[in-house]
């Protein structure tokens, strides 16, 4: 230890002792540095737009919008600058004379290599603690996520290690310094372009190039994910490259003859590595460190993949609702998914990472990326159109997607697997929300959240009462404003008592025949308004008529996913419970007001004006708006279903997508239609993190980028280097 100490010491003396440190420290950080005030400058303009526009769905990310570009760009300098480093860790000492005094000396050849890659290494990761410091000024003007952060840094110090342990290599072939760099700056270029192979050839050859690369397995730590794979990968590739150059550095003290001894120890690590690697790709194991876990499967696609072989096998309780509902399983043992993109199609990575994702999950999900234009017949079978199509298979039954997010494909995945396509009827004829509306008060964004899960979205007209299909799964009723026609709600009740599912949203003022068929299930539209005088509704930014819930959900299935995430209604009323007893009527709160919060009884101020609270005849909350309850009056073998809800114009289009509503909407009709395993949540709060800078705050960066900081660092190197060069004056 104490020789491989003085080794170390010996190469970071050399680098920090000599004019090289303040020269490359303060390039490396001026060059950093003019890509950090870019991207800020870039990242503040594209804040003030997303805030003045704010329909607009900008996602705005610290980590995705400043950390990860930074990091990229700073990955590329090393590209360059480590090969300079590494060049000279042996290539002095193979000159003539040199060479003899160093094999001289008693230190074993894996000591003196490992020394050589520590002192190199640890000359890289002192440029990129330098470089970090553009991290670390991100929490001066915003709230960034620690996790991403980290692993950035830590993917930068891996791959410096990598690349210093080949420009090691490099160094130990030659003992011309500049063809030693020209040497690792061809070995580090080749491992971070071999990945694009995987576009051009394809196939085997392609997967091979595409786990060789460093990019690749530096993609994921500057998102902000720790793969085991990756990893083991650094770890391999570094060790391979330290065990050749040791082979070739031992091999010179031998004679000619035996210099290939060495090589077997060499080739036993690479066969080891190479082992390791395929082991850990078959066990896959990852720690995403985002804030909101945003590169992990959600919850609701781990519960359909951990079902997938009960689904296929015809067991469980997804499987038992396809066969009541006169389907069944398909005979198949695994989903097959095809996915058609072009080879240099940026969308094709998301998607691929998607079933990746997935793949690793389950076993029984497979697939296979193609691209349309080699595999035509394939193309052509399931009647393509174009590219970024996905095709869900399983057995004969199939299903196209364009682009899918990952719920959209879980849901296609669930739907086949089970054999189940649900139905899900919006009443219309009332003056209901229009499917088809793609103004605010529309349900556009309401049916294609509905499409994209898989459901099959009607409108249901019902004259004189007719009677509800049999093939509605859910009917919806969505905040109609005229009255029903006679027998209408009579067969909304024989549909239920047949065991079918309605979610009825009402809103104040509520048509006089609603509110009695309300009645008959103990639920009373009160006409209010409620009031919201919240925290959750004042950071929000909404006004006073708008309930804003966070935690105030019950514990039903429905809602139980959605505690700590926040739903919006505009202009609710209360849904209050009759005192009636009803024993084959089960039902409980689903959605609860805050305390702060009060039903608004004055006409005067009821939808317009300045609500204000008075105790003789406003209700106190909390007070009841959403309701779930199951009917035992019933026909058939299942309870019916029915979630009420004093609110439609939480999934307008305008509000649909604003906070856990999407959710909202998708566990009840989930909950309704008997789908456990799409019971969650769907999407994540991206972290929008806007951050708009004053020409003074841009003043105060950009300097500081581009002229503090790396002035700074070099000072201080060079004052490190002239205090070693005045204490070897000074030595006798």
């Amino acid at each position: 230890m104490t020789a491989l100490w003085a080794i170390t010491r010996r190469e970071l003396a050399s680098f920090f002792h000599s004019v090289v440190a303040p020269v490359v420290l303060t390039g490396f950080l001026v060059s950093v540095g003019l890509f950090f005030t870019i991207y800020l400058f870039g990242y503040s303009e594209m804040s003030l737009t997303a805030l003045q526009a704010p329909a607009s769905g900008s996602y705005l990310n610290l980590a995705e919008g400043l950390f990860r570009p930074l990091v990229s760009i700073t990955v590329f300098f090393l590209l360059f600058l480590l090969p300079a480093l590494s060049m000279r860790l042996m290539a002095p000492d193979l000159r003539a004379g040199r060479r003899e005094l160093v094999a001289s000396w008693p230190v074993g050849d894996g000591t003196w290599i490992l020394g050589k890659w520590l002192g190199g290494s640890l000359a890289a990761l002192a440029l990129i603690a330098a470089g970090a410091a553009y991290i670390l000024a991100g929490w001066t003007f915003g709230h960034p996520e620690a996790g991403p952060a980290f692993t950035a840094v830590l993917g930068q110090a891996l791959i410096a290690s990598c690349l210093v342990a080949w420009g090691l290599l490099a160094s130990c072939l030659v003992s011309h310094q500049i063809v030693a760099y020209f040497l690792a700056f061809m070995f580090s270029l080749t491992l971070f372009i071999i990945g694009t192979f995987d576009r051009l050839v394809g196939g085997a050859a392609g997967r091979l190039a595409s786990e060789l690369s460093l990019l690749t397995h530096f993609e994921r730590f500057s998102r902000g994910v720790i793969a085991l794979q990756d990893l083991l990968y650094f770890a391999g590739m570094t060790a391979i490259a330290l065990a050749i150059a040791w082979a070739v550095h031992a091999g010179r003290r031998l004679a000619p003859g035996r210099r290939l001894g060495p090589w077997m120890p060499a080739l036993l690590t690479i066969v080891v590595a190479v082992l390791v690697y395929l082991v850990g790709a078959q066990f896959p194991r990852s720690w995403d460190l985002t804030g909101n876990h945003r590169y992990s499967l959600a919850p609701q696609s781990l519960q359909v993949l951990d079902q997938l072989g009960d689904l296929l096998d015809g067991k469980g309780a997804g499987a038992a609702a396809a066969v009541a509902g006169g389907e069944g399983p398909t005979g198949a043992d695994h989903v097959q998914v095809y996915a058609f993109y072009q080879k240099l199609d940026p969308a094709r990575d998301e998607t691929e990472a998607l079933l990746t994702s997935c793949r690793q999950r389950s076993h029984r999900f497979r697939f296979e990326v193609i691209d349309p234009e080699v595999d035509l017949d394939l193309f052509r079978k399931y009647d393509l159109g174009s590219s970024r199509s996905v095709v869900v298979t399983v057995g004969d039954r199939f299903t196209t997607l364009m682009q899918p997010e990952e719920s959209a494909l879980l849901s296609a995945v669930y739907r086949l697997a089970s054999g189940r396509l649900s139905r899900v009827m919006f009443l219309t004829g009332h003056g209901e929300h229009l499917l088809d509306n793609n103004e605010r008060p529309g349900y556009v964004s309401c049916a294609l959240a509905l499409t994209d899960q898989g459901y099959d979205v009607q409108p249901l007209l019902l004259p004189g009462g007719a009677r509800v299909p049999d093939a509605c799964d859910v009917l919806v009723i969505a905040g109609p404003r005229l009255d029903p026609e006679p027998g209408e709600t009579a067969a909304i009740d024989a549909f239920i008592a047949r065991g079918g599912a309605v979610l009825a949203m009402v809103d104040p003022p509520t048509p006089a025949g609603w509110v009695t068929w309300l009645e008959r299930w103990h639920l009373v539209p009160t006409g209010e308004v409620l009031i919201d005088a919240g925290r959750v509704a004042v950071e929000q930014g909404l006004g006073p008529r708008t309930v804003a819930i966070v935690d105030s959900y019950s514990h039903h299935a429905i809602v139980h996913s959605l505690h700590g995430l926040v739903t919006t209604f505009a202009l609710a009323q209360p849904l209050m419970r009759t005192t009636a007893n009803d024993s084959l009527l089960l039902g409980s709160p689903l959605l609860t007001t805050g305390e702060t919060s009060w039903a608004e009884s004055d006409p005067a101020t009821l939808f317009t004006g300045r609500p204000e609270f008075d105790p003789q005849t406003d209700h106190r909350g909390p007070l009841p708006f959403g309701w779930v309850l199951e009917s035992r009056h019933v026909t058939g073998t299942r309870p019916g279903r029915l979630v009420a809800i004093g609110n439609s114009e939480f999934l307008n289009n305008a509000m649909i997508n604003r906070g856990a509503n999407r959710d909202l909407l998708l566990n009840a009709v989930g909950w309704l239609a008997r789908e456990d395993a799409l019971i969650q949540v769907r999407g994540r709060d991206p972290l929008s993190q806007p951050v708009v800078l004053t020409a003074r705050q841009k003043n105060v960066y950009a300097c500081g980028a581009l002229a503090g900081w790396p002035l700074l660092v070099g000072s201080l190197a060079v004052g490190l280097m002239l205090r070693s060069r005045r204490e070897l004056k000074g030595r006798p």
